[in-house]
C-alpha cells in the first residue's frame, strides 16, 4: 500500500550557536501523510499558497514574473508527476526551500523480509551465472 508524505526543507544561515562556528542550518517540516497523491497535491499546494502570500514571485530580467508552481499528476518532466518545488526561479525568499511529495511504501514486515531475501537470492544467482 502506498502513502504520500508532504514535507518542506528550509536551508538558511543563522548566527553560530556552537564553537565550530557553523552558520548553515536546515529545518525539515512534515506537512502530512496522505492516502492518495491527489490529496497530497492539494495539501502541498496549500503550503505553496502560504509561501506565495509571504514572498514575491521571482521577476526575470525581461520583466516577466515566474509562474506559480504547483504539485500535480502530470506537470513534471515528460508529463510525469510533479513532486518537487523549489524557490529557484519561483519565489524571492531569503532562504532556499525544497517542498516534496515522497511516495511511502507501507507493507507488513514479513512481506518486506520475504521480498528482500528473494532479491538477495536472485542477486547471488545472477553473480554465479555471470562470472
Amino acid at each position: 500500500m502506498e502513502k504520500y508524505l508532504v514535507k518542506i526543507e528550509f536551508r538558511y544561515y543563522d548566527a553560530p550557536e556552537t564553537e565550530d562556528g557553523s552558520t548553515s542550518k536546515n529545518k525539515i517540516l512534515t506537512i502530512g501523510i496522505y492516502d492518495t497523491f491527489e490529496v497530497a497535491c492539494k495539501n502541498g499546494n496549500n503550503l505553496l499558497e502560504v509561501l506565495e502570500s509571504k514572498f514575491e514571485l521571482h521577476q526575470f530580467p525581461n520583466g516577466t514574473k515566474a509562474p506559480r508552481e504547483r504539485f500535480s499528476k502530470n506537470g513534471g518532466s515528460f508529463g510525469s508527476k510533479k513532486t518537487l518545488v523549489t524557490n529557484l526561479a519561483y519565489l524571492k525568499t531569503p532562504f532556499a526551500f525544497y517542498a516534496t511529495i515522497e511516495t511511502l511504501e507501507c507493507s507488513p514486515i514479513n512481506e518486506a523480509i520475504e521480498n528482500v531475501v528473494s532479491a538477495s537470492k536472485r542477486y547471488i544467482n545472477y553473480k554465479n551465472n555471470n562470472n
